[in-house]
């Protein structure tokens, strides 16, 4: 399996990094996109580790973040990345 961004994912996880680096510096920005990108590695490997949601997908916390992602045959789709206080 592999994993694809949607638009809307891929814009969500350039937000995540500009406030990171806003708030805590371009270290642990980077730290923390590669963390999310290990996390999109590790469902491939394991795409029932996330948790049913909306009877649709599926979605899997990383620490601050909510990662919703769908199977789509043989792949992941990770469509949203929201923080874990915002709403889905």
């Amino acid at each position: 399996m592999t994993y694809r961004l949607t638009r809307q994912a891929q814009s969500d996880i350039k937000a995540i990094y500009h406030y990171t680096v806003e708030y805590f510096g371009e270290g642990q920005a980077r730290e923390y996109l590669d963390g999310l990108d290990y996390s999109f590695d590790l469902l491939t490997d394991n795409p029932k580790l996330g948790r049913l949601w909306d009877g649709k997908g599926r979605r899997y916390v990383y620490k601050s973040h909510l990662v919703y992602y769908r199977m789509v045959k043989e792949d992941i789709v990770i469509t949203r990345l929201r923080n874990a206080r915002q709403q889905p």
